[in-house]
Parts: C-alpha cells; sequence; structure tokens
C-alpha cells in the first residue's frame, strides 16, 4: 500500500480527462497547431510509403507518423486521433494512388490504435498515475510496462492486423503471406515507437507549459 500511495503522488495529469469538453474554449494558436500536426502526418504518413524500405510484399518497414501521431494524440485528444486518420487516409492512401473506399477502410488501422491509446491514457492508466501526456514513460518503470504493453504492444498489433488485412483484400500482399506481413508492420511501427516517449519527454513540457494541450478530448 505504501508503494501504491507514493506511486499515485508522483503522478502528473490529474486535470486530464475523457470529458469533451475541459479547458475551456480553443484558441486561434491550438487551431493553427491542430491543422499543422495533421499537415505533419500526412506528410510521414506519404513518406512512409514511397520513401521507405519494401521488406516484404508490399511492405513498407518505418511508418514514422506512428510516434508522431501518438504523442499528438496524447496532447491534444481527439485531434490527435484526427490527424492519424487523415493521415493514413489522405497521405498512405489518396495521395498514393488509392481509391477513396480503400483508402477509408486502411485508415481504419490508424485510427483504431490512436483511439484506444487516447481512452486507455486519459481514462484508466490517469487514475493509476501515469501520465496522460506519456512524460514518464523513460522515468518509471510502471510507465514504461504500459507504453511497451499497449502501444507498441496491443494497440499496434491491432493496427498491423489491420493494414495488412486490407492489404491482402487489394491484392498488394498474397494471401499466403499474411502472417509474414503482420508481423514485419508490426516490427518496424515497434520499431519507430520507440521514439515516441522521447519526443514527450522533451516537448510535452513546451507545450503544457504555452498552455497549448486540450485538458478533455477536444479542448
Amino acid at each position: 500500500m505504501k508503494f501504491i500511495r507514493i506511486f499515485m503522488n508522483d503522478s502528473y495529469g490529474n486535470e486530464y480527462s475523457l470529458k469533451l469538453f475541459s479547458g475551456g474554449k480553443l484558441s486561434t494558436t491550438q487551431y493553427a497547431l491542430f491543422a499543422i500536426q495533421i499537415a505533419v502526418v500526412i506528410l510521414l504518413s506519404w513518406l512512409g510509403v514511397i520513401a521507405t524500405p519494401v521488406v516484404g510484399p508490399g511492405i513498407g518497414f518505418l511508418y514514422w507518423a506512428y510516434p508522431f501521431f501518438i504523442v499528438f494524440t496524447w496532447w491534444w485528444g481527439l485531434w490527435g486521433v484526427l490527424a492519424a486518420f487523415l493521415g493514413c487516409f489522405i497521405g498512405a492512401g489518396l495521395l498514393t494512388g488509392l481509391p477513396l473506399i480503400p483508402s477509408l477502410a486502411f485508415s481504419i488501422g490508424d485510427l483504431v490504435p490512436a483511439l484506444l491509446v487516447l481512452l486507455f491514457y486519459r481514462g484508466f492508466l490517469n487514475k493509476i498515475g501515469v501520465d496522460p501526456l506519456g512524460r514518464d514513460i523513460t522515468k518509471k518503470k510502471m510507465s514504461a510496462f504500459w507504453f511497451v504493453f499497449w502501444v507498441m504492444g496491443i494497440t499496434n498489433i491491432i493496427g498491423g492486423l489491420w493494414g495488412v488485412w486490407v492489404l491482402v483484400q487489394l491484392g498488394f500482399v498474397p494471401a499466403n503471406a499474411y502472417w509474414y506481413g503482420a508481423g514485419l508492420w508490426i516490427l518496424g511501427d515497434a520499431i519507430v515507437l520507440i521514439i515516441a516517449p522521447f519526443l514527450a519527454r522533451a516537448l510535452t513540457p513546451i507545450v503544457e507549459r504555452f498552455g497549448l494541450t486540450t485538458k478533455g478530448i477536444i479542448s
């Protein structure tokens, strides 16, 4: 019990929650940042398709957009989830020549992991003392465990299995290479996600100091 009390007292972000509006009216600067982060994720998603080593049948290995939209989701709630969705839909979909419906289907593989990360970090993990903005992942073993288990593990696996399934349906990956392709996808994303805790630790204090985070999932 003593350990639990110490752990809870070392929490960062009890002011962050799953309420829709907890931070009041959004500023013009915040809206501008939301637009910029969407543009950044679109660009990185596009580069992840056209400028990433292909290590398996139709599988680009390093999807650099992933750690960025995770950090943006920690900072800006549903706005970060929106960036994940639009980044994949436009950057990895429409801009690479995929038609509208396949692009929408493909983007679910980024939308769902980002949404699950938001719900888990602003909900359960925040209640047990894990920083909802990810600043303590490099400092606390418990926070590191949940990052590896939930972000690099469960949600990443969900996105990888879905994404490669869509590629199989589109004919980019042979059906008999599904598990091989999914394994490469999940491994590549896990590798790039390693930078997310360092981005959060370095940049989050600056973003928060200027009042640019969203306390709720919209504001």
